[in-house]
């Protein structure tokens, strides 16, 4: 095993376990906000997602990406950059506070402007956390960065259980959200300040490269996620938050492995990447290694969502969101190409070209937003989910050719690491398709049956599959299992 493949198990390990915990956690808490709200109120938790989203790039700045990336961070400029992100946080809670009534203009919903100031209070603590969070996974302790964040996550899916009973399902959202994010930041603070604190400097003049280089990635982040939510902002102005309610449902299941998955591996794959960003052949090795994984674990739970995606949404959100079923088989397309290019960004940084991904990205939003402000004048929410489909294949495609130019990836070395898995999970997708027909001749089609059969024995095979595709995989574990039980 070469040193970047072994540094990128070690890391995923323990980014891994916490994820796999806060997930679950989310799914649930996914499932409850389904069932509890009105279609309606779940397209404002889509508009108040985008919203904040915006609000935490602009909070980073792009120095995150910075501290990681640069081999060496010096006390001052460490200093000056958790001042500087302490004085963001208070001004995005200003600013936010005050320009809630347009933004709940410009969706035409007037409830949000509290529920956009109530948030707010977040950006205030925060912040404490953030530079202590950038330490941590600069130094790849991602054990420590795991429990903090499967502690926040529980703590807020707590808030929100036992909220959402009492007051209105959205108001027990935000503040579950107001919650798990402040929790992080205090958590992250605490669990660092014994080797580091920051002294009372701010000398912007030493931060200068950090800040040359946070611009682009800040610039980037924010043209990435404009293109990311332009669906979101134009559905919910345009077509209202039913429709948005609908939509967000659907994107939201597919893109569970890109937010829930993938972060298991990207978030690892940065610094280990910036570790070794001298050698193309290791970064080649690593990132086609990084996207094998990817495909053997999303995959199959998206190409299979689509053979079962009625009985999965009515067992498990209920009859009202049926709506959303052509929608999610769509958007399942979406969710894979976003799987496959979630990973480009962290080569893209690691080579320190924070400004190729600013250019990429701001293409990339010109695409999406004259495609999609063209699909919502028909009304449609299919038109919109295969408009979005079109200018992600498009996306793809210069992805490959870009990182082909950057790092001499191989194109058909990319083919050939996707197309196992690819064939495996459309095996799987078939069986899991023709379990649901014939057990849906039995039992009715609200009954959870037809779901649970097409999903464990689908799920068995596959499983079978794996060990039989990649048999050296599974040798090894089964011998770390034997040398621990023997020890």
């Amino acid at each position: 095993m070469s040193v970047i493949t072994s540094q990128l198990h070690k890391g995923i390990k323990w980014t891994s376990i916490s994820t796999l915990l806060i997930t679950a956690m989310q799914i649930v808490q996914f499932i409850l906000l389904g069932k509890q709200m009105s279609i309606t109120e779940f397209g404002l938790v889509g508009m108040i997602t985008t919203i904040v989203v915006f609000a935490q790039i602009v909070l980073d700045l792009g120095l995150g990406s910075a501290v990681v990336q640069k081999e060496k961070v010096s006390e001052r400029v460490l200093s000056t950059l958790f001042w500087l992100n302490m004085a963001v946080g208070a001004v995005m809670f200003v600013l936010l506070s005050f320009l809630s009534p347009l933004l709940a203009a410009y969706f035409h919903r007037n409830e949000l402007v509290e529920l956009i100031r109530l948030l707010a209070v977040m950006f205030i603590i925060a912040p404490i956390g953030q530079q202590y969070q950038y330490i941590l996974q600069k130094e790849l302790r991602f054990n420590h960065l795991g429990v903090i964040e499967a502690i926040s996550t529980l703590v807020s899916f707590i808030t929100l259980a036992i909220l959402i009973f009492m007051i209105s399902p959205i108001y027990a959202y935000v503040i579950s959200q107001v919650v798990l994010n402040s929790l992080k930041g205090i958590l992250y603070f605490i669990s660092y300040q014994q080797k580091w604190r920051p002294q009372f400097v701010f000398d912007l003049r030493e931060c200068k490269e950090y800040m040359a280089f946070g611009a682009y990635q800040l610039a980037s982040r924010l043209v990435n996620r404009f293109a990311s939510n332009i669906d979101v902002i134009l559905i919910g102005r345009f077509m209202g938050a039913e429709a948005l309610g609908i939509y967000n449902l659907a994107y939201q299941i597919v893109t569970i492995p890109v937010l829930k998955i993938n972060p298991i591996i990207t978030r690892v794959a940065f610094p280990v990447f910036s570790k070794n960003k001298q050698s193309h052949t290791a970064l080649s090795e690593g990132f086609l290694h990084m996207t094998k994984l990817l495909s053997l674990v999303s995959f199959p739970i998206l190409m299979g969502l689509t053979a079962i995606s009625n009985v999965f949404i009515l067992n498990i959100f209920g009859q009202k969101w049926l709506e959303a079923v052509p929608i999610l088989q769509i958007m399942a397309v979406v969710g894979i190409l976003r799987v496959l290019m979630n990973p480009n960004g962290s080569v893209i940084l690691a080579k320190g070209k924070a400004n190729i991904a600013f250019y990429w990205d701001t293409g990339v939003l010109i695409l999406y937003s004259a495609a999609l402000s063209l699909a919502v004048t028909t009304n449609n929410l299919e038109v919109v989910a295969w408009s979005y489909v079109l200018v992600s294949v498009v996306n793809f495609l210069i992805g490959r050719w870009l990182l082909n130019w950057l790092i001499q990836l191989p194109f058909c070395g990319y083919l050939k690491t996707i197309s196992v898995p690819f064939q495996l999970s459309l095996l799987i997708t078939i069986i899991a398709y023709g379990i649901k027909e014939i057990s849906s001749i039995y039992f009715s089609q609200a009954s959870i049956w037809p779901l649970v059969m097409s999903v464990s024995i689908s799920a068995a095979v596959y499983i079978l599959l794996l060990v039989k595709a990649y048999p050296q995989i599974f040798l090894r574990i089964v011998k770390k299992q034997t040398r621990g039980h023997s020890i």
